[in-house]
């Protein structure tokens, strides 16, 4: 008997008398689940079902994360009311860096946020921060011909025929 055809029988392994293969009974059920997963693959290919297409939503499950109430209060006050050492209006690095010391927050087990853009987000929400229109605010008036450029041809040394 070549090894290659059958394979060795574990130490201590009893091989089933009726089988010269090496299949078990338990080889046997897993080959019949690999039949019915690929007859389900099958069936789920089918494109005249549209069924299985809709039947689950790519929507989020679960809510949005909201930061707590509390923190969007303190960036606003922090926002409008500067510490005196700034003098300036604090923008979303300066108020995230002035965020930790702050005594209040972390006696409530609030979490933090870690960057600046999540900072920048709370200020556009809440409307301290506004979005630059792309179009200029005073729309420029059409210049009539020759009135905005004039050239003197004898002053740049061509001569016009």
């Amino acid at each position: 008997m070549d090894a290659r055809s059958s394979p060795a029988p574990r130490s201590g392994a009893k091989v089933p008398s009726g089988l010269s293969t090496g299949i078990g009974p338990g080889d046997r059920a897993l080959a019949e689940l690999g039949q019915k997963m690929a007859q389900a693959a099958r069936e789920i290919r089918d494109p005249s079902d549209s069924q299985l297409v809709c039947s689950r939503s790519r929507a989020q499950h679960a809510p949005y994360f909201r930061w707590d109430i509390r923190l969007t209060q303190r960036i606003m006050q922090m926002r409008l009311a500067p510490p005196e050492h700034l003098k300036r209006v604090p923008g979303p690095r300066a108020l995230l860096s002035s965020l930790p010391p702050d005594p209040q927050l972390p006696a409530a087990r609030i979490p933090l946020p870690r960057s600046s853009r999540t900072i920048w987000k709370i200020l556009h929400a809440t409307g301290c921060l506004l979005t630059r229109c792309k179009e200029p605010p005073h729309p420029s008036e059409l210049r009539a011909p020759v009135e905005e450029i004039q050239l003197d041809a004898e002053g740049c040394g061509l001569r016009l025929a």
